[in-house]
């Protein structure tokens, strides 16, 4: 059977479980209590009638010894305090020592006053016959006749007075498992109304609405520190939506130019005579914003590689000394153009543990970055250590420097020092040279740092894993001469 929508929602809601479930326990609570009082409540009121059942042998035991030989006035004595407890129905038996009947009471139980007096009863016996609960003694005088008595009770009495407790105690108990599912399901609307609060704000969030967020209460319990958590969640969404939106909007605006400058040389290719010169020219102008168009593209593939978490990297051990040589006589020819003395200060093999084509991509972007801000005259060195297992790259040029502000967005994707401080080629950089160093360090577990003034130059610095076993480097950053050596420039700090 399948039960309708409504009925199903109603049937599962936590407001009407927690008062079941409340029900449940209060109903069984009520009930242990009940049970527990009442057999607590019988055996006190048992205990306290064996107290006066015992108190009254002991009276009547010294009686008998301060009125010897006058026997009568014990019994009168006897008589009295049957009478005085008539309503609890007492009764005594008084034997001699061969079983005869001294005195006994009118309503003394006839189970009880035929029984014999048993000779092996050294001490007070309590013993119950039927409703009837009596403590039977024997009474030893040396040089005096022995007796046998009984001081009993109708436990009747007792039992009414637990039966009128109950009476009581009952139909509170009653009215309790009555009244708690309504006070519960109060409860219970009232403890989970931020949980509807939370349900109603959640189904009104939109995904164009990133600035909107769940209720918190500042109590501080359970379901406050639930909407705090949520709404870290969301303003951790909206900050990776925002910066996506970013990303695609500044991915338009760099490739806007690149694709109108293609549109533009070739309107201009249309619209000429036909003239070889110009077009020559046209397509000159064509493969170069081509050019430009495929680094961009090929930028943001990697960004939205590592973006998503693509950590793929080839594993394999590479000198970081041996593609720092290569990069700088690679960027050699570009710094003697510009009048800027390039070196490196990398001679021994350091060997780290990563992507060849990474690393060089690393090395280059940060060459790059430092002649394009590099003046004439000016001076880039790229130096590599090696301390306690970890590989440090450190590129420090001479050039303008960074004011505190852009510092702090240097890592940014698309971000762009003043062009006016760089080379004439600096409006051809993406703004993502730096971002993309940062994504391939990230994924080799490295970080990158830098530090710079103004008018006193900048120095970025790459921190990698050196690697553990270096026996092996990668043939194709490596030099014959090195290949030998390469184990032993770099030894990796021992693992605690």
């Amino acid at each position: 059977m399948r039960w309708p929508r409504s009925e199903r929602a109603w049937r599962t809601s936590l407001r009407v479980r927690l008062t079941l479930w409340n029900t449940a326990v209060v109903l069984v609570t009520t009930l242990a209590t009940l049970v527990v009082v009442r057999i607590a409540a019988r055996s006190m009121l048992y205990r306290e009638a064996d107290g006066m059942l015992r108190a009254a042998v002991i009276e009547i035991t010294s009686a008998l010894r301060d009125n010897h030989p006058d026997i009568d006035e014990v019994v009168d004595g006897m008589r009295r305090m049957t009478a005085s407890h008539q309503t609890r129905g007492w009764f005594m038996h008084l034997l001699t020592n061969d079983g005869q009947t001294v005195w006994k009471s009118d309503n003394c139980p006839d189970a009880i006053a035929d029984h014999p007096p048993s000779r092996l009863d050294r001490r007070e016996v309590v013993a119950d016959v039927g409703p009837y609960r009596y403590v039977r003694q024997w009474i030893r005088q040396p040089g005096r006749p022995r007796y046998h008595l009984r001081v009993g009770m109708h436990t009747g009495v007792l039992d009414e007075s637990v039966t009128g407790l109950m009476r009581l105690l009952v139909p509170m108990g009653v009215v309790v498992t009555l009244l708690t599912p309504l006070i519960g399901y109060l409860l219970a609307v009232q403890a989970t109304r931020p949980v509807g609060d939370i349900l109603r704000t959640a189904g009104g969030l939109r995904p164009t609405h990133l600035e909107d967020r769940l209720p918190e209460r500042g109590t501080g319990d359970e379901l406050d520190r639930l909407s705090h958590t949520i709404n870290h969640l969301l303003d951790q969404v909206a900050d990776h939506v925002q910066r996506q939106e970013r990303f695609v909007a500044d991915a338009a605006h760099e490739l806007r130019g690149p694709l109108a400058a293609i549109q533009s040389s070739l309107e201009v290719a249309v619209a000429g005579d036909g003239n070889t010169a110009d077009i020559r020219e046209v397509l000159t102008d064509t493969l170069e914003a081509s050019r430009q168009l495929s680094r961009v593209t090929n930028d943001l593939l990697l960004l939205a590689e590592h973006a998503g978490d693509q950590r793929i990297v080839r594993k394999e051990t590479v000198d970081l000394s041996l593609i720092v040589r290569q990069s700088v006589a690679m960027f050699s020819g570009v710094a003697g153009e510009q009048g800027i003395d390039l070196a490196a200060d990398a001679s021994a093999p350091v060997p780290v543990t990563g992507d060849a084509a990474g690393l060089r991509r690393i090395v280059g972007n940060l060459l790059d970055n430092a002649l394009r801000f590099t003046p004439d005259g000016g001076r880039v060195t790229a130096r590599v250590r090696c301390d306690d297992g970890h590989a440090t790259l450190a590129v420090e040029d001479t050039g303008v420097g960074l004011e505190a502000h852009e510092l702090a967005r240097v890592f940014e994707r698309f971000y762009k020092s003043d062009p006016a401080h760089s080379h004439g080629d600096g409006h051809r950089s993406g703004g993502l040279g730096l971002s993309i160093c940062k994504s391939l360090v990230e994924m080799l577990d490295g970080s990158i740092r830098i530090a710079s003034a103004p008018g006193r130059g900048t120095t970025v610095t790459v921190v990698l894993p050196a690697a553990l076993h270096a026996a092996q480097v990668s043939v194709d950053a490596q030099e014959p001469s090195a290949a030998h050596s390469a184990a032993l420039a770099c030894t990796p700090a021992p693992v605690r």
